[in-house]
């Protein structure tokens, strides 16, 4: 699942992951779009007809994302990043141990993971 592409909203992103749930799937990667030189996308977003978010926002998509999943369906993956020679946004993921401790710190304050936690 990607979260983040453009004219999606977060009605779209929780929809999309009950879905992923629901189906009957057996585990979910759950990634956030990045855009990079040399693609359709990175023109689209040089042209300024989208953003990417933020982490503060995707954090918050996150916290309304996990709630919908089946407690037994597995969240392989919560974050990625793409390759720091053709990122172009977000920048902030290519902070990778930045991204990872804050996500686990905000799922934990937000009481969405308890004990070790997803990550």
């Amino acid at each position: 699942m990607i979260v983040g592409l453009p004219g999606e909203t977060l009605i779209d992103y929780v929809d999309t992951a009950r879905y992923i749930s629901d189906c009957g799937a057996f585990g979910i990667k759950i990634a956030l779009l990045h855009v990079l030189k040399g693609t359709d996308l990175y023109n689209d977003f040089k042209a300024g007809r989208f953003d990417t978010l933020t982490m503060d926002e995707y954090f918050e998509v996150l916290k309304h994302i996990l709630p919908v999943l089946r407690k037994d369906l597995v969240v392989h993956r919560l974050t990625g990043d793409g390759p720091k020679s053709i990122l172009v946004s977000p920048l902030w993921t290519s902070d990778k141990k930045n991204v990872l401790n804050s996500l686990n710190s905000y799922l934990k304050d937000n009481n969405i993971i308890q004990g070790s936690g997803l990550l």
